[in-house]
């Protein structure tokens, strides 16, 4: 656990060495479609596997049919030398991130036979330009000294594949990008790849310009960096400066605001036309929380990282795991998405959840083959989905057994079709719904004489359960599947015949499915009646806790994971997490008694468990347990709480799950019979909250009052 980050208003600010995992973690900055973890360019020591960027939907094959997210050749790089030597590092490295503008700072002194020189680097990505990079370096000293800076693209960088397995790492490394020789001019250098096996193209347009120095000659080691050399002599009151703008641009580019840079724009008109971008963003986005100045800037800092994780004009990407921060997982898309991350887009940035679920109804081909190799019909999505919809879960067990995904993609869905109104989505919303209905038809086995069915050989959200049968989460997850597929299916045929024809519907099929969802079970206790997880749990062996884990780390560091299978213990919400997202299926009581069953049994080994249980605490009014948990999720990147931030990066369904216990849990919103409501429940030492929200392609403004009263407001926003 970490205390080190200075929380400051609309800044987060921290002071370290120049390598630090979880700072450079913390401190990523992007924009959506790239970013760049928020390491110094001045590292005299550049680490290959850390210094890179990321940009959505590169990926390359790292065996036969498995890719990773590339870690790409970076124009944040510079190397500062004089007479020829490094000089070295005096004190510390100061970060700070400018939350309102995106703007990273990074700070620091070097040591050198003539002197200090003192370190400025800056850099920012603009949320409305994609292919946009701006950086600036500024060196200033007390004394004259002759520095020579070498500026341009680190083209080191690699990937290390990090295996499915948790308590696994790798030391290899493979490098992903095919290198082509640089281009140059008097003020700029193009850089040119293409991925080993995907083919894809990167080109990297750099333009320079200096003050207090001149630009001299450009370099090009192979495989290591090129770039061109600048020369200057700091002096008091002169300092060196030097700003350099790229443009990323790809093959596989859809984003329509993708475009190539102007050489004349400079650093400063960019960056205000970037500032105005951003607060365009945070007028929307933004959280207003009188009472705690703490917690305001975390949900900044939360709320501005889940920007940084989607662009929203590109319907053939995803969001990965850990965003754009790390290559945890491969990159590769989960339900992650679909359940935490999508609703904040949702409420804030419509056209952006559109995108995202139209990425999902673009894979249905891939889904269709998943099904059939599975030896399944219709529609089954893969437990981890790559750029192109195919599956990537190299453990077979997790990737067979998890099947909730599927009924993930299409509970998703349905909410953004509710929520925003959006009646052109209908259609290929449809078109999952049936598709995913074929599926389950399929994986269900009928029970003999009872009339009943099971769903065998599955995991639910609480990987820690075994493999199980007739996990609660799933089945009713999957009732709801069904039922949004027999709606769709009636509307069809009543509508629209040809489109009902089209898929080769029939109400003997329609029927089907409705039969399907009556036979599916709901386990519960005999004796109590409670609701259970799934068929096992009860037979597990109880233990204490405090036996398997100390502190917030996760237990299977200490504990195999086949021991961990076998007790009666929770990874994470599971059961209540249900609860969440289908509350009005369960009755209070139901939901006090599953709380007292499973919250004591709960090890919190995700990342996706804090802020579960917050939402479900603040929606049933278990104030104290609310605040509890909340805080570990607020806090859970920025204090690093489960000590893995620096090793894997940002958890975004963290972000987005503790974005979803504020509005949804604190605020209480909700969509009543006449639309928009709040049932508030704020924390103690929490005055007032403001946020804004889209629902049926209009803007609504909430506020909430530690007294008890609230408002929805209508804004009529251009």
């Amino acid at each position: 656990m970490r205390d080190d980050i200075r929380l400051d208003g609309w800044r987060i600010c921290a002071a370290g060495a120049f390598c630090d995992d979880f700072l450079e973690s913390v401190f990523f900055s992007g924009n959506g479609r790239m970013g760049v973890r928020g390491y110094a360019a001045g590292d005299p020591s550049p680490r290959p596997v850390q210094h890179g960027m990321f940009l959505a939907g590169m990926f390359d094959e790292i065996k036969p049919g498995i890719t990773d997210l590339i870690h790409l050749p970076t124009p944040v790089w510079h190397r500062i030398t004089v007479n020829g030597t490094s000089p070295a590092l005096q004190g510390k490295v100061r970060r700070i991130l400018d939350l309102s503008c995106g703007q990273l700072i990074i700070e620091y002194h070097l040591q050198c036979h003539y002197g200090i020189l003192q370190v400025t680097e800056e850099r920012f990505f603009d949320p409305d330009r994609p292919a946009l990079l701006c950086e600036r370096l500024t060196i200033s000293s007390a004394d004259k000294i002759p520095i020579e800076v070498e500026s341009g693209i680190f083209s080191a960088s690699c990937n290390c594949p990090v295996p499915d397995d948790q308590v696994k790492d790798n030391q290899e490394t493979i490098c992903l990008m095919e290198e082509e020789p640089p281009e140059f001019s008097a003020h700029s250098v193009r850089g040119r790849w293409r991925s080993r096996i995907t083919g894809l193209s990167l080109q990297e347009d750099i333009s320079f310009s200096v003050r207090g120095g001149t630009l001299a000659d450009p370099f090009y080691r192979p495989g290591e960096n090129c770039g061109i050399l600048a020369r200057g002599e700091p002096a008091p009151g002169i300092p060196f400066v030097l700003e350099k703008c790229s443009s990323i641009l790809t093959d596989r580019d859809k984003d329509p605001r993708i475009s190539p840079l102007c050489i004349y724009e400079k650093y400063d008109s960019l960056f205000e036309t970037a500032r105005q971008h951003w607060e365009r963003k945070w007028d929307i986005s933004g959280i207003s929380l009188k009472g705690d100045d703490d917690a305001q800037t975390a949900l900044r800092y939360i709320t501005y990282q889940l920007i940084c994780s989607y662009a929203g004009y590109d319907d053939t990407v995803n969001i990965g795991a850990r965003g754009l921060t790390h290559t945890r997982y491969k990159g590769c898309y989960f339900w992650d998405t679909d359940l935490f991350i999508m609703p904040f887009f949702l409420y804030t940035n419509p056209p952006a959840a559109r995108s995202l679920m139209q990425y999902r109804v673009n894979c249905l081909p891939q889904a269709r083959a998943h099904a059939m190799k599975m030896n399944g019909a219709g529609a089954r999505y893969p437990w981890m989905a790559s750029y192109d919809g195919t599956e990537q879960c190299e453990s077979w067990d997790i990737g067979a057994s998890e099947v909730h995904v599927t009924a993930d993609v299409a509970y998703a869905m349905d909410q953004y079709v509710q929520i925003s109104g959006d009646e052109s989505f209908s259609f290929p919303a449809y078109q999952v719904y049936i598709e995913t209905a074929r599926f389950w038809v399929s994986r269900y086995t009928p029970e003999p004489g009872t009339g009943k069915v099971n769903l065998l050989f599955c995991k639910g959200p609480d990987e820690y359960c075994g493999i199980t049968s007739n996990n609660l989460f799933t089945n009713v997850m999957v009732q709801h599947n069904l039922s949004l597929a027999v709606t769709a299916a009636q509307t069809l045929r009543r509508e629209h015949a040809d489109q009902y024809a089209a898929l080769k519907l029939c109400d003997a099929e329609v029927d089907s499915w409705r039969q399907l969802c009556r036979s599916i079970k709901v386990p519960r206790d005999p004796v109590t009646g409670h609701l259970r997880t799934d068929d096992t749990f009860h037979l597990l062996e109880p233990v204490e806790l405090s036996s398997l884990k100390q502190g917030s780390g996760a237990s299977y560091h200490n504990v195999c994971f086949d021991r961990l299978q076998r007790y009666q213990v929770v990874k994470q919400a599971d059961t209540l997490l249900l609860m969440t997202r289908l509350p009005a299926l369960f009755t209070p009581e139901e939901k006090k008694q599953a709380w007292d069953d499973f919250e004591p049994k709960c090890l919190h080994d995700s990342t996706l468990s804090f802020a579960s249980h917050a939402l479900f605490a603040a929606q049933n009014n278990l104030a104290e347990a609310a605040a509890h948990y909340f805080e570990q999720a607020l806090y859970l990147d920025l204090r690093e709480i489960m000590g893995n931030t620096g090793k894997e990066g940002l958890h975004l369904a963290c972000f987005g799950e503790t974005w979803q216990t504020v509005v949804f849990g604190f605020a209480g919103l909700h969509i009543g019979p006449e639309g928009p409501a709040l049932l508030a429940h704020l924390p103690a030492g929490w005055e007032e909250l403001e946020f804004r929200f889209y629902w049926h392609g209009q803007l609504y403004e909430a506020y909430v009052c530690q007294d008890g009263s609230s408002s929805i407001t209508h804004l009529n926003y251009p």
